[in-house]
């Protein structure tokens, strides 16, 4: 009873709690995006996300491009994915979490598997070039067009 009334009140275990919720909501993202539970999720782990310390994320511009056209009308869903599938990775792979190419893949990934959920609940917003991605994700060649972006590189 002790531990979890000083955990309760404890940075160390309220920080622990933001991790946890920020990979199930990376997980939640990538089986079904637009359920009340995940969407209850999604606003406070990305504000958490952009505000801690706890995990670094770069928003890589030649990642964020590939899914950012104004007339993909996933995009700003598809944005939320991404930044929390990245620090998904990096909290669950703390050993890997320096290896932005593998960071970005993750982002990536779970943003192009919460497109997919979307669009089978949503089919007026199919996107060709977002379509294309889902394709090479599918033919595992999406690793090869992440790490041309250089995201790693400084």
């Amino acid at each position: 009873m002790l531990l979890v009334a000083f955990c309760a009140f404890s940075t160390v275990c309220w920080a622990q709690n933001e991790k946890a919720l920020t990979v199930k909501a990376a997980r939640a993202l990538e089986t079904d995006p637009l359920s009340d539970g995940t969407i209850a999720m999604e606003k406070p782990v990305l504000e958490w996300v952009i505000k801690t310390d706890e995990v670094n994320l770069i928003a890589c511009g030649g990642v964020f491009s590939l899914f950012s056209d104004k007339k993909n009308k996933s995009a700003s869903d598809m944005t939320a994915a991404y930044m929390i599938g990245m620090a998904a990775f990096k909290i669950e792979h703390p050993e890997s979490a320096k290896d932005e190419d593998a960071a970005q893949l993750a982002g990536a990934t779970t943003a192009l598997k919460a497109y997919t959920g979307i669009i089978k609940t949503k089919p007026k917003n199919k996107f060709e070039a977002i379509d294309a991605l889902v394709d090479k994700m599918n033919n595992n060649q999406l690793a090869d067009l992440i790490r041309a972006q250089n995201c790693g590189k400084k």
